[in-house]
């Protein structure tokens, strides 16, 4: 073979093995990357020792359960309370102290379809068993969980939840106490024209709470209820409604309750004369309706708020009798402390008597907020998880110090859209926790000592900050008037005033603003005036008196099918009345007469003014004018005329006589 030969076949040898790896490499036209996601479903809320902790996971994807892997890994437990926040964020320190893996395949499901990992624990008591975790000291333990590629692949997709490792307290040692306030409110659903607009998806969040706590009837929750959101639910139309309204009266009836005023308000609002009487109403009418359809009297005594108070509206507060307030922390000075604040402290004020206050823990209220997946925290939304990083956060807080006797409070901002899943989660680790015992709000006050501060007890500032805008009470006052004058014309049980009284007090709810609130102020107005408008007296006209003393008709037509209590009062210059001038009238007929006594000091024409009152003569109903002619003479009259008859018949008799003599002087 020639040289020539040798180069070409040695040149074709080079390039079929050059070719060959390439072509191993590429990838079929038809494979697709793997993808897929995890959620929580439910996990073991406390795990003791020698339990178990299982995880229940929800996964998607499009790879083969036999591609992917589920990756466990405990991490060292939390030693404080910023370090935990770090955690929820998906930041956590250090190494493992246990990594389990295992393909999905191997993962039974469950009749829902979620896989169970289950992680057995080391009893220190017990003989080692290399099968299960050793966890050296109780605590909350940050869980990696992780949906990635068989043998320890790429992750696709990952939370971190939380093992709380816990005994019940030894002796000497307290549970942490726990209070949950959980609001009952929707926005207004009165209308300025006194009809009702209910919200299907506020409902829905409604019937949520309600399902929930009917399912942990020993949890006891505390109830912050919108009157006018527990009165829109059991008077509507519609049957989901009235159910959620007979559920919460069923777990209302072992469940405390706070506050009591008709809508949302903010003791900061009611600023000026006359806001302490409206104040009041407010919870008058509130308390009335709670106590009416849940069966259960608010608490008196403790007012839960869930804004900034200054020490003006604390005065109103205990003008009513509020004498412990909660309040969000971020409303008080700062306290250096090593551990978080769980005990009642006082607050800094000039009365002689300071209010004592628990601060509500924004960071406990923050596991209620659902919100879109924001960088970094992709599974906020995801409301097993959440659940149980809220019952992780108050095991941390237990971990502070927990052999002192504490209390925390949670309160959720009214805004919170309850989430069954999350409060499921929620109360049934509660009823099940060694370390918690959730309690109300009551029990905190009584049983847990005040914080100290040397030998004193703590005391807290209130911190200066955008309140609500106040009520406009120059309108306020002038149309509150009006109503109680006009309610006064009412029997107790018309429905109108009821109705205008519901939509005046819903004016003041402290989620409207400017013109919202006017259009219902201006609405309670417009309708006393529609109301007052049926009420009539017939228009000017004359009466006659042929006598001194006489009687004089007052006729009023009511064009309205309620009956209406009012005043008559008449007025006038030259008429005396001696059965009195005004006197009370029921208005049960389309046209209903009186009649007044009357005597005339004089004849003539003159006027007579009638006016309808309220009962109390506060608001004037209608006003008209007669004319009253007399034409009977009085006695002085008569007395005059007849003297002036005397002396023109005497004068006409002396004439007469007088004539006649003349006549005989005169000579023939």
């Amino acid at each position: 073979m020639s040289p020539a030969h040798l180069g070409a076949r040695f040149r074709a040898l080079l390039g079929a093995l050059a070719v060959t790896p390439l072509l191993a490499t590429v990838p079929p036209a038809t494979a697709q990357a793997p993808t897929g996601t995890i959620g929580l479903a439910s996990q073991t809320p406390w795990v003791a020792p020698g339990s178990e902790l299982d995880l229940r996971v929800n996964v998607t994807t499009n790879a083969k359960l036999t591609d992917l892997e589920l990756a466990v890994s405990i991490y060292r437990p939390t030693t404080s309370r910023s370090q935990f926040l770090l955690t929820l964020k998906d930041r956590v320190s250090g190494t493992p102290v246990s990594t389990t893996a295992t393909t999905l395949s191997q993962l039974e499901p469950d009749a829902a379809g979620a896989l169970l990992a289950r992680l057995p624990i080391q009893d220190p008591s017990q003989p080692l068993d290399r099968t299960r975790v050793r966890l050296r000291d109780e605590g909350v333990y940050p869980v990696r969980v992780e949906l990635r590629q068989a043998g320890g692949g790429a992750v696709l997709d990952r939370f971190t939840t939380h093992l709380i490792y816990a005994s019940p307290p030894a002796p000497g040692g307290s549970p942490l106490g726990f209070a949950l306030v959980a609001p009952v409110a929707a926005p207004p659903a009165v209308q300025p024209d006194g009809t009702r607009k209910t919200d299907s998806t506020a409902t829905a969040h409604l019937a949520a709470l309600a399902q929930s706590l009917d399912a942990h009837p020993t949890v006891p929750v505390v109830l912050n209820p919108s009157a006018e959101t527990v009165e829109t639910l059991a008077q509507s139309s519609r049957e989901a409604d009235r159910a959620v309204a007979s559920t919460l009266a069923r777990v209302a009836k072992n469940r405390p309750l706070v506050n009591g005023t008709y809508v949302p308000v903010s003791p900061g609002m009611f600023v000026g004369n006359g806001s302490e009487a409206e104040f009041a109403a407010q919870l008058g009418r509130g308390r009335s309706v709670i106590e009416s359809l849940l069966g259960t009297r608010p608490d008196t005594q403790t007012w839960v708020a869930d804004d900034r108070l200054d020490e003006a509206a604390l005065d109103r507060l205990r003008g009513q009798q509020f004498d412990r307030v909660v309040l969000p922390d971020s409303s008080l000075s700062p306290v250096n402390l090593p551990v978080t604040l769980a005990q009642p402290f006082e607050i800094q004020s000039r009365s002689v008597r300071r209010p004592l206050a628990l601060a509500a823990d924004d960071q406990l209220a923050a596991h209620f907020l659902p919100g879109p997946p924001v960088a970094g925290e992709a599974h906020d939304d995801d409301p097993v998880l959440r659940a149980h990083q809220f019952l992780a956060d108050l095991a941390v807080i237990y971990f502070d110090s927990p052999s002192k006797v504490r209390g925390a409070v949670a309160v959720p901002a009214r805004a919170w859209a309850p989430d069954q899943a999350f409060l499921d989660a929620v109360l049934g680790g509660l009823a099940a926790s060694p370390i918690i015992k959730t309690t109300t709000l009551d029990d905190l006050f009584t049983s847990v000592a005040p914080a100290t501060a040397g030998r004193s007890t703590l005391t807290r500032s209130l911190v200066p900050g955008p309140a609500p805008a106040p009520l406009p009470f120059s309108s306020i006052r002038t149309t509150r008037h009006r109503l109680d004058a006009f309610g006064s014309m009412l029997d107790a049980d018309n429905p109108i005033g009821s109705q205008l009284e519901e939509v005046f007090l819903a004016s003041q709810a402290v989620d409207l603003r400017g013109r919202s609130r006017t259009s219902y102020i201006r609405e309670v107005d417009h309708r006393i005036d529609q109301e007052l408008a049926r009420i009539v007296v017939p228009p000017s006209r004359t009466i006659t008196l042929t006598a001194r003393r006489g009687e004089i008709p007052v006729t009023v037509q009511h064009k309205a099918d309620y009956p209406v209590h009012l005043v008559v009062s008449l007025e006038s210059d030259k008429l005396t009345f001696p059965e009195g001038s005004s006197r009370k009238i029921d208005l049960v007929r389309r046209n209903t007469t009186d009649r007044f006594v009357v005597q005339a000091r004089t004849s003539g024409a003159f006027p007579l003014r009638i006016t309808l009152w309220s009962p109390g003569r506060d608001l004037q109903v209608a006003r008209a004018r007669f004319t009253v002619r007399s034409t009977a003479a009085s006695g002085v009259g008569i007395a005059l005329s007849v003297g002036a008859g005397a002396i023109l018949l005497g004068w006409w008799a002396r004439h007469l006589v007088r004539g006649r003599r003349n006549k005989r002087l005169v000579p023939a």
